[in-house]
């Protein structure tokens, strides 16, 4: 019997090709917006456990999401410097 030892290559850079088919055909838009951040967050990591092809794009896509909810949750924010004001 013979064990992989090779290490994982290490991550590249996210393709606009792969985070098109992650969003639209393996998750689909409806999925993203109503599925709670802790399901969404379990769903992407056995999505990259099955196809490791989205292990780029799985991180941008729960951030894009939680920034998405963040930003419509009528939560106020507190503006740190007058660029973000503006």
């Amino acid at each position: 019997m013979r064990l992989n030892t090779t290490p994982d290559p290490p991550p590249a850079k996210p393709c606009i090709r792969d985070m098109h088919e992650l969003v639209h055909v393996v998750l689909t838009e409806p999925l993203l917006m109503l599925a709670p951040l802790p399901e969404l967050a379990r769903r992407l990591h056995e999505v990259v456990a099955q196809h490791p092809r989205f292990r780029e794009e799985a991180p941008l896509v729960l951030a894009g999401e939680t920034r998405r909810r963040r930003r419509y949750s009528g939560a106020l924010t507190v503006a740190h410097s007058h660029a973000e004001v503006a």
